[in-house]
């Protein structure tokens, strides 16, 4: 019972968020992390969508939001949950200058703590089909304040139509709050397969089904103090199937991985499934 109860304090935020958002437009992935990166296409598409919804509305810029469920919270590898469930939501308020603010939060399990929080901002732009993003994220854990962290990041990435590709460098001087000073480095690729026809007409979706696309991830991570037991270091990876269904709906099946999954439970090779909503 008090783990269900804490899963829906999760959803409970996520919703009231919702409740005073106005339209949608192209927002950070679930995940949440400020460190996913948007192609050059998207990070232009947000800016025009903050413009237009800032010229219909009291608020500077536009927020948009998600929720997600999700079989494992896998976090650069590692999952958070114990390899269970999770529920996650989030919001982001984007300018079109580019300047941008979010809070995301996840259900975990680990320590003492039940949740955590993610408080980040920064500034993403693109030039023609390139994409850049520098951020800052405040990670808080409540009742296990030990492992509350800033992380520090720059990004990159470039769109060449039939893929696109992203890296960068993320620092924190106190890694999870327990490793000392930490560095991740990870790199990402998208590649857009197509668009899936309906074998039969669906009212308001016409003839498409989905929109598919293969999505593959790796990082280095290295810290001060040992990760694991014996070791400062580990990579991680991750691939899989993106379906982009209608009405701002997202199937994301991948495998998930490290080097470490001989020697660490929740670091081991898996399957991940998550669902995910856009508003």
């Amino acid at each position: 019972m008090r783990t269900i109860l804490k899963l829906a304090s999760v959803g409970a935020i996520a919703l009231v968020f919702s409740a005073g958002s106005v339209a949608a437009q192209q927002a950070e992935e679930p995940g949440g992390e400020a460190e996913k990166l948007g192609t050059a296409k998207e990070v232009k598409a947000e800016d025009a969508e903050a413009k237009e919804e800032a010229s219909e509305s009291w608020l500077p810029g536009g927020l948009s939001g998600n929720v997600a469920i999700v079989t494992d919270y896998s976090f650069r590898g590692v999952s958070q949950t114990g390899r269970g469930m999770a529920l996650q939501g989030g919001i982001d308020w984007n300018h079109d200058s580019g300047v941008f603010l979010g809070y995301w939060a996840s259900s975990t399990n680990f320590g003492n703590t039940y949740m955590e929080n993610d408080f980040y901002g920064g500034y993403a732009g693109a030039i023609d089909d390139l994409s850049y993003k520098v951020s800052a994220t405040f990670f808080f854990y409540p009742q296990d304040q030990q492992f509350n962290y800033w992380e520090l990041g720059a990004f990159t990435g470039y769109d060449f139509g039939v893929a696109s590709v992203s890296t960068g460098v993320i620092g924190s001087p106190d890694y999870f709050g327990t490793l000392g000073t930490g560095i991740y480095v990870p790199l990402g690729i998208n590649v857009p397969i197509g668009t899936v026809t309906c074998p039969f007409p669906i009212p308001g979706m016409e003839k498409k089904c989905f929109d598919l696309s293969f999505d593959a991830n790796g990082g280095y991570t290295h810290s001060e103090n040992d990760i694991f037991t014996g070791t400062q270091h580990y990579w991680d990876w991750n691939a899989g199937m993106v379906f982009a269904l209608p009405f701002n709906m997202k199937l994301d099946f991948r495998y998930v991985g490290t080097d470490q999954a001989d020697n660490v439970f929740d670091a081991g090779n898996r399957f991940v499934f998550a669902a995910k909503y856009a508003f």
